[in-house]
């Protein structure tokens, strides 16, 4: 009797944990309405909006472009981006820094494009935007240890790693941990670091991707029928998951710089989604071969994917570069409707 009642103790608190669980993504995922009273409501051009997240007080920022030529009457195409690791909503449209390309792109195209911020920018670092795989990154020699009475003696970012993935490989992009601004001077006291993502943080960082979705299909009448989902870096790994739990909301996806530990990666959930990866072959963060090994192990699954290597790319913005951008947008118009 006492063990039948344990067990059914054990039972019942694991069903109100995925009932919480549960009822934060309803919250995140119920149809949030945009202010028609904001000063830029429907307005047209680049510009920062913000919404209120379910359930909390946060104001949550999202960077977007509009092109000129839209008014109500008109359907275009919407594109939804997903920025590299610990990053502002805007990041996306300042690649490349010295002649950023989206803006200008969604313009000639006629798609209204939407960056998020993925809820908070610790939840969206290399294993965040609650991705459970592993990002495949450059193998790095381990740091020499310092001489016997110099400062310090730990690599940047070090600490335990996550699976696959090296401790003490530093932030991604390349660059070695540091606080904003590029580090305190040497002598001075450093900057106390960010919190810590919760489980609750990843969840939202997922399902602020799906609320601004909404969002801009509501305010700009966006065509329901014609929605992608693009994103570098490690919000090319919230690309790939986002796209394998809700195939359903995207005419096709395109995450770069983004290769995965696939071992279990269900590949079949996108039997009916088209993938355009792209990879820099210089990239010095995330490893370009393993992006090809996912292409090839879609494809011998069934799925449709296409494989855009960028010769020079580097990390960061290759997914950027006129042409490449250009290819994209290719792709997604090619893919004017959802397959079933």
């Amino acid at each position: 009797m006492q063990k039948s009642l344990k067990v059914r103790t054990l039972v019942v608190a694991t069903l109100l944990g995925l009932s919480s669980l549960g009822s934060l993504q309803a919250q995140a995922q119920a149809r949030l309405q945009p202010d028609p009273k904001t000063a830029n409501y429907q307005a047209t051009g680049e510009q920062e909006k913000s919404y209120l997240f379910p359930g909390s007080t946060e104001s949550i920022s999202y960077h977007i472009y509009v092109p000129k030529k839209w008014d109500q009457n008109t359907k275009m195409p919407l594109v939804i981006l997903t920025h590299g690791a610990s990053q502002p909503s805007n990041a996306p449209f300042q690649r490349p820094m010295q002649d950023p390309t989206l803006a200008k792109m969604a313009e000639e195209r006629s798609y209204i494009v939407a960056a998020v911020t993925g809820y908070h920018a610790n939840a969206t670092g290399v294993g965040g935007w609650n991705v459970p795989y592993p990002m495949v990154q450059v193998p790095r020699e381990p740091r020499p240890a310092p001489a016997a009475g110099a400062p310090g003696g730990a690599a940047p970012g070090g600490g335990p790693g996550i699976a696959g993935i090296p401790a003490g490989a530093g932030a991604p992009g390349g660059a070695p941990a540091a606080a904003p601004g590029g580090g305190a001077p040497a002598g001075a006291a450093r900057a106390a670091p960010p919190p810590q993502p919760t489980t609750d943080d990843f969840v939202r960082s997922e399902q602020d991707i799906l609320i601004v979705r909404n969002l801009m299909l509501e305010e700009y009448n966006a065509d329901p029928d014609r929605v992608y989902l693009m994103g570098n870096s490690s919000g090319g790994s919230a690309v790939w998951n986002v796209g394998v739990k809700y195939p359903q909301l995207w005419n096709a996806i395109s995450p770069s710089a983004a290769p995965l530990e696939d071992a279990n990666f269900p590949y079949e959930n996108l039997k009916n989604l088209p993938v355009l990866v792209v990879h820099g072959d210089m990239d010095t963060t995330m490893l370009f071969d393993a992006s090809k090994v996912m292409v090839d192990h879609a494809k011998a699954k069934g799925v449709e994917a296409i494989w855009l290597p960028v010769t020079g790319g580097a990390h960061t913005d290759a997914w950027a570069q006129t042409e490449i951008l250009k290819q994209t947008f290719d792709f997604f118009d090619t893919h004017k409707t959802r397959q079933k």
